[in-house]
């Protein structure tokens, strides 16, 4: 890991304190700064075991509660710094890809876990939930915890940030702020808030650590330099390495003995000349490697105390009576002569102006800039953390990196998820540099005839390029998606973020509806949406709008049972909940959500805010265990108030809200798991051999299947072929591709119904004055009794010769079970059965209370998962 291996060498050398101890020394109070990069699971709460859900947002909220009530018990303050920066394009920090690769690497070991063992996930495959950042800063701002969010380069800041407001000391984790040497310097990813009311951490004595290393304090910065990283990548010294005698690869090289082997090196040099230094590393000042070798030790001198003055970063934290020793570099987008470039200038440090070669990626757009005004509130409100931090890298660099989330890399159910929500993202392109206005003043000034001949071919399009990392890509170069236009008028984005007139807040409001594709009028009734649960309401539309079928219906109602739900603030009691049934798919639903959730905050912002930061917080709408629990629920409940914990105002409240979401729209949901069932209500237990076997019912083919001996030729399937059940043949598609199963009331062939088997006689309907016909069962072309064929079962059971058939239509009416009279007739042909014996229909329809005669009950091996929420309570116009 190059300098964070001089954090991993002084682990031990760390001193325990209590922080609160601390702040008794200090009357005016003690004042830190806080790096959240290094202790994001410390402020989510610790290493829960549940953490792989989804996110436990209340309890989340709950312990950041108790950390702010502690700390202004103890008189300590905190400013918690995110890292929001994005790195001048077109290049990329390899500690990016090198972090996004880790992720990969854990979330697969999470998924394999869970299909395998079906428990939730060990704490060393931690990885951060999607959209913990934005709850962080959510709840956060909510409890007036300052708030710092980097725009340029993330240590050099918050070291900055230190000194410029002179705190006490700096809690992080990463090795370049033990060569910054801030006032005090303490242990991030050691932090914890104990049930005695101390925080306790380690303190690393910074001022100390050239004496450790043996190093002087003058090469202190050329050895941190040597250890590689960003600029001097560790690849680019392997020679370097090698003449000291470390021939191993880098990873498998002990922290101590590359920084021992180095401290030596440079304390064995003649002098401290960085010049010197790369004539004796390199043989040449004139190597590419020399000039990025003496960028990197003046990148370390402009974060210690002496440098400090003499740098300043592109967001302008540092004094201006310095600018003169700045060369700043600003990117054509935020070039104009109106505004001030001081605030707003996409100053890059020198190594990344060398780091790649090639062209940047902002020169296929013909889109003006966005207007400056723009820019300057964008980069104000993104210091302090009250905007998506995208937006700023979007308006600046047109570049947005997309972080790995809890998928599978292999997309068998669910598609990628960053690819998914890509729609909405390119609106958001299309909405913050004015599209739509640009193409219109065009147009006009073509029909006016004032338009030059260089414009008239030129067609107002942007183009940002989106970082990805994916087994396809592992994050080596951006995909380049132009924005799109909503099908309206959009004002520009001038009107939609300092509009104050009423027409500009209902425009902001249904630009941020398009782009959700959630336009609709129930969408912002409160009685059917409440207002806390609208940017859920958006997600679950944009998800059902989609032509890739990926939600079931009883999906749908488990969501929206969760945002509903009593216990949804409850963190103690979702605390002792368990978990039971946790799934792989069930965990990517809940990460395809919340990265639904986090494309909608970036709109809603792109739109000037209509939804208030209060109303969208995730803790009102979601919690992954609880999301869990529901949808193992969902799978197994008979209907949608056995769900909702039979609370009807809950049921009401879920009904309502689901006609909303699926308000204008032909419903497709995707098609459920099939179990193998032969007789209906009883598995499949008899399979054919040699030349394979059918199953029919009453004359009717209901299953086929190859043979069960394993075939000759040695590159056959050695598995039975496709099995086919009565009225439906699964299609060999992909599982979220083409038209899936409607769960519509269609009837017969009509719309919501479900295909027949090919080979498959349909059921006919029974004349009036027909009798049924008897059950048979047909093996091979030899019919044969049931009885003879079932295993044995115990007295009461109810698998007796009376089963139905099953329709080859959702909507057809079902046959009519056998009479007393019509058994008779057949006593001679099978066994004889009482005149009172209760058929499996009767039974049932015993034990789910009277109903009404003029309806009967189809039974299918899917009933109770189709009878989920489809209308079981009553809904109140």
């Amino acid at each position: 890991m190059g300098i964070q291996d001089l954090q991993i060498f002084l682990e031990n050398e760390g001193v325990g304190v209590d922080l609160f101890r601390i702040a008794r020394t200090h009357p005016g109070g003690f004042r830190l700064v806080l790096d959240a990069e290094g202790c994001l699971d410390r402020l989510y709460g610790g290493y829960f075991s549940d953490w792989a859900c989804g996110g436990q947002w209340a309890r989340c909220v709950q312990f950041l509660t108790t950390l702010a009530q502690a700390l202004a018990e103890h008189q300590v303050s905190l400013c918690v710094c995110f890292n929001g920066a994005h790195p001048t394009p077109p290049a990329l920090p390899q500690h990016w890809i090198q972090t996004q690769s880790t992720y990969r690497q854990r979330v697969n070991s999470v998924l394999r876990h869970i299909v395998t063992k079906g428990t939730p996930p060990p704490k060393v495959w931690w990885v951060p939930p999607t959209g913990l950042h934005s709850c962080l800063r959510t709840a956060l701002r909510y409890l007036n915890i300052p708030i710092m969010v980097s725009s340029d380069d993330h240590c050099q800041e918050v070291v900055g940030l230190c000194r410029e407001k002179t705190y006490a000391g700096l809690v992080g984790c990463s090795g370049e702020y033990l060569v910054f040497q801030p006032p005090r310097y303490f242990s991030s990813s050691q932090l914890k808030l104990t049930y005695r009311s101390s925080l306790e951490t380690k303190e690393y004595m910074v001022h100390e650590l050239p004496k450790l290393l043996d190093v002087p304090q003058d090469r202190l910065c050329l050895m941190a330099a040597l250890l590689g990283g960003v600029i001097l990548s560790e690849q680019s010294l392997t020679d370097f390495y090698k003449r000291l005698g470390i021939t191993q690869k880098k990873q498998q090289v002990p922290p101590e003995t590359l920084i021992k082997t180095v401290g030596q090196f440079v304390r064995d040099l003649p002098t401290s000349d960085v010049d010197a230094a790369c004539i004796e590393i390199f043989g040449d000042l004139n190597d590419l490697r020399a000039a990025k070798l003496k960028q990197a030790v003046q990148y370390y001198l402009n974060g210690t105390k002496d440098g400090f003055l003499k740098y300043r970063t592109a967001s302008g934290r540092r004094p201006k009576n310095n600018k003169k020793n700045q060369r700043p570099e600003t990117s054509p987008q935020s070039s104009s002569a109106d505004m001030d470039t001081s605030k707003l200038a996409t100053e890059s440090s020198e190594h990344e102006a060398t780091a790649s070669g090639s062209r940047p990626l902002l020169d296929d757009s013909n889109c003006p800039a966005a207007p400056s005004e723009v820019l300057r509130t964008c980069a104000e409100r993104h210091t302090r953390g009250l905007m998506h931090p995208q937006m700023l890298s979007i308006l600046t660099h047109r570049q947005v990196a997309l972080p790995v989330l809890m998928e599978d890399d292999n997309h068998r159910e669910i598609p990628s998820i960053h690819h998914f929500f890509r729609p909405i993202r390119q609106n958001v392109y299309a909405i913050l540099y004015n599209m739509h206005h640009h193409r219109f003043m065009a147009q006009k000034a073509k029909d006016e005839g004032t338009a030059s001949t260089s414009t008239l071919n030129e067609r107002c399009t942007v183009q940002v390029a989106e970082w990805i990392y994916s087994r396809v890509n592992p994050g080596k170069s951006p995909e380049i998606v132009p924005g799109v236009m909503l099908d309206w008028p959009v004002p520009t984005v001038q009107r939609l973020w300092f509009g104050t007139a009423q027409d500009d807040k209902c425009r902001r409001m249904r630009a941020f509806l398009s782009c959700m594709r959630s336009d609709t009028p129930l969408m912002l009734n409160t009685s059917y949406v409440p207002q806390h649960l609208l940017i859920l309401a958006t997600v679950l539309r944009f998800i059902m709008t989609s032509q890739i079928q990926i939600l079931r219906r009883q999906e749908l109602d488990a969501f929206l049972a969760t945002a509903f739900s009593n216990d949804l603030m409850n963190a103690l009691h979702l605390q002792e909940m368990t978990v039971n049934g946790m799934s792989s798919r069930g965990v990517q639903l809940a990460a395809l959500v919340m990265a639904g959730a986090e494309a909608a905050l970036m709109a809603n912002d792109a739109c000037g805010a209509p939804v208030p930061w209060l109303v969208a917080a995730p803790w009102l709408y979601f919690d992954g265990k609880l999301l869990q629990r529901n949808l193992y629920r969902a799978a197994h409940c008979k209907h949608l108030a056995q769900l909702c914990d039979n609370h009807l105002d809950t049921v009401v409240k879920v009904e309502r809200m689901r006609k909303a979401i699926l308000e204008g729209l032909e419903v497709e949901f995707a098609m459920p798991p099939l179990p193998l069932v032969g007789v209906v209500g009883e598995p499949l237990a008899w399979r054919g051999r040699g030349r394979g076997a059918r199953l029919e019912i009453a004359g009717v083919v209901v299953g086929q299947w190859g043979g069960g001996s394993y075939p000759t030729h040695p590159r056959a399937p050695r598995y039975p072929q496709q099995v086919s059940y009565v009225g439906y043949t699964p299609t060999p598609r992909n599982a979220y591709g083409g038209r899936g199963w409607r769960g519509g009331r269609g009837r017969g062939r009509g719309r919501g119904a479900a295909p027949t088997t090919r080979g498959a006689a349909r059921t006919r309907r029974p004349r009036a004055n027909e009798p049924a016909k008897p059950a048979t069962l047909t093996l091979n072309g030899k019919t044969v009794r049931p009885d003879a064929l079932s295993p044995p079962i115990d007295d009461g059971s109810p698998h007796e010769d009376n089963s139905q058939p099953e329709n080859d239509g959702e909507g057809t009416q079902p046959q009519k079970t056998k009479t007393g009279k019509n058994i008779k007739k057949n006593l001679g042909k099978g066994k004889k059965k009482s005149s009172n014996q209760k058929t499996d229909v009767a039974q049932s329809l015993e034990a789910n209370g009277p109903l009404d005669k003029n309806k009967v009950t189809e039974p299918s091996p899917n009933s109770e998962q189709e009878h989920i929420g489809q209308g079981d309570a009553p809904v109140t116009n």
